[in-house]
């Protein structure tokens, strides 16, 4: 049985890579062989910190990562990290990982940094579209509700 969840963990990693992929998200190794994801955000013109605040905002957690050669340093950093064992403990399969890559490209092609004072984007302050961020909301809500934590359990 623990075998089978590893190996579901590593298939939906691998699933989540090929939908992030699929939707022009740059992947710091091009793939996995494990259970984690590192996305570089670069290319959506936000920092990791803005990313992983504004996946929060729409339901998604997730941790900012520096990758090979930081532009943006360690605070601010250019990558975010994502894993799938707390996914996959809940029953999400391979093909639920599109719904998730997904919900990720979508927030981040609607997340733009915020302008300093002098008129510089910021590294932290960001704009997510109200629309975006309650989509991924309903859609997360959707899943979720499809992967009860405890299935039966009522409250």
């Amino acid at each position: 049985a623990r075998l089978d969840y590893a190996h579901a963990v590593v298939d939906n990693a691998r699933a989540l890579a090929e939908g992030l992929k699929s939707r022009g998200v740059r992947l710091v190794t091009d793939g996995t062989d494990n259970h984690i994801v590192l996305m570089d955000v670069r290319d959506f013109n936000v920092t990791g910190r803005q990313a992983e605040a504004a996946l929060l905002d729409a339901g998604i957690v997730t941790n900012r990562n520096s990758v090979p050669n930081d532009p943006n340093g360690a605070w601010y950093t250019t990558g975010v990290r994502l894993g799938t064992p707390a996914l996959t403990s809940r029953g999400f399969s391979t093909s639920d990982m599109e719904a998730v890559a997904d919900m990720i490209a979508g927030v981040l092609k609607a997340t733009k940094p915020t302008t300093t004072s002098k008129g510089e984007p910021s590294k932290a302050k960001y704009e997510l579209t109200d629309d975006a961020r309650q989509h991924s909301l309903n859609e997360a809500e959707r899943l979720l509700d499809l992967h009860p934590l405890y299935p039966g359990f009522e409250i």
